[in-house]
Parts: C-alpha cells; structure tokens; sequence
C-alpha cells in the first residue's frame, strides 16, 4: 500500500505521469519497482522543480504609432483641461486643437497654445493698425505686427506660466498624477515617431 505521505519518483519520467496514476489509484509498488524511491512530500517537490527548469518567454510587443499617438493625446487632453480648471487666470489656460498645416492644404497637425498668444497677437494687430494712423480693417490687414516685440512678450508669458503650471503641479497630487501620465505618454509616442 502507498503511504499518504509519501510521493514517488522516476528518474526520467515526466510529473504528469505520476498525476495520472495517483489520480487513477494504481498500486504504486507495483509499477515502481526498479529505479524507484521514496521522499518526503515537500522534498519531492523541490527535486521536481529543481529537474524540470521552466522556460520563460517574454513576449515583447509594439503598439502602433497611431495608438500611441491617441493615448498621447487623450492624456494631454486629460492633463490640460485639470490645469485649465485649476489656473486662475485666462490668459496662461491652454487650448488644443487640430489645425491645417497651411491654408491650402487639408493636412492637420495638433496644436496646444496658451491663450496670452491670441491675447498679445491681437494687442499687437491693434498697436500696429494704430501706428498706420487709423483703426479700420483695411488697416489690421496692411499692419505689420512687432515680430521682436511678440517674441520679447511670449518669453516673459511663457515663464510666468511656467511657473505657474508647476506650482500647480506640486501643489495638486491629481495634476501631478495626470502630468506624469502626460509625459510618459508623450516619451512612448516620440521615441516611435523618431524611429
């Protein structure tokens, strides 16, 4: 008769030969006769995983560019209207959107521009339709705007938003969650684009 407590091994037969007859209740003596021995439990158990190695196989798959390019732009989207609830003034909120390329084109690319640069691109239309002497439309399209001027303008805007949106970061644990989210999306997405 088997022993409750005791597991029977064979040399250079595989596990699920043995499951197969304890399941079945064959009389182990019987077909263990030569090359057999006995062991404790845990100790068969250990000898069996040390002889049978498993292989491991990692599966290493690419995603799509144009999937992480959605993931990319979901998390910014996620990330900027939490910032745009949060920021307390117009002009530093941000606004994405598709835009053509060129006005004669159809193609689109994505664009995400903080509002001080409608603001200021607007102040300047005016400044420069004022210095043609007069405000009319024929004026705003024959003015020509301060390009060194805008430039100047959006560097200074552009590090009090800085500032801004990292204050808030550090201040807000679910801005900061989105943002990293944000990031990591936008890292997986140029490294494919790059390629």
């Amino acid at each position: 008769m088997m022993s409750e407590n005791k597991t029977f091994i064979v040399k250079g037969q595989c596990t699920a030969l043995m499951l197969l007859l304890v399941t079945c209740h064959v009389q182990a003596d019987t077909i263990f006769q030569t090359g057999a021995y006995q062991k404790e439990g845990w100790q068969a158990e250990k000898e069996i995983t040390a002889a049978k190695e498993i292989e491991k196989i990692d599966v290493i798959g690419k995603q799509p560019p144009n999937l992480l390019r959605k993931a990319f732009y979901r998390h910014e989207d996620n990330f900027f209207d939490l910032y745009n609830e949060l920021v307390d003034e117009n002009q530093f909120r941000m606004d994405c959107e598709m835009r053509l390329r060129h006005l004669q084109s159809k193609v689109k690319y994505r664009a995400c521009i903080p509002r001080y640069v409608g603001i200021e691109n607007a102040k300047e239309l005016k400044d420069a339709a004022l210095r043609n002497g007069r405000i009319e439309a024929k004026s705003f399209l024959s003015g020509v705007p301060d390009s060194a001027g805008l430039r100047l303008t959006y560097a200074k805007k552009e590090k009090e938003m800085a500032k801004k949106m990292a204050d808030l970061i550090n201040s807000n644990p679910e801005l900061a969650k989105r943002y990293t989210q944000y990031v990591e999306a936008k890292t997986k997405f140029e490294n494919v684009k790059n390629r």
